[in-house]
């Protein structure tokens, strides 16, 4: 059974991959043009790897940081990962 932790988590990053091009497009405007496809690459990796049956909201959260800090480039890890 999913918790709700993991479903919050799963539809922020469900949004995020749907919307990859278009926070590429804005970070195109003031930056290097990577944020959507570097957020998209940290909540696939971070879905892929946080159980669906953990119950435990302080392990979902820290794991879910702990990939964001390790598969988002540039300054966004960082900040989502301290985040989470």
């Amino acid at each position: 059974m999913q918790t709700k932790i993991y479903e919050c988590i799963e539809a922020i990053g469900a949004r995020i991959i749907e919307h990859k091009d278009y926070l590429t497009d804005l970070d195109r405007e003031i930056g290097d043009a990577d944020h959507g496809i570097n957020m998209a690459r940290g909540f696939t990796e971070a879905l892929a790897q946080i159980p669906k049956d953990n119950d435990n909201i302080g392990d979902i959260l820290k794991k879910t940081g702990m990939v964001l800090l390790s598969k988002v480039g540039g300054a966004s890890g960082p900040l989502y990962g301290t985040a989470y």
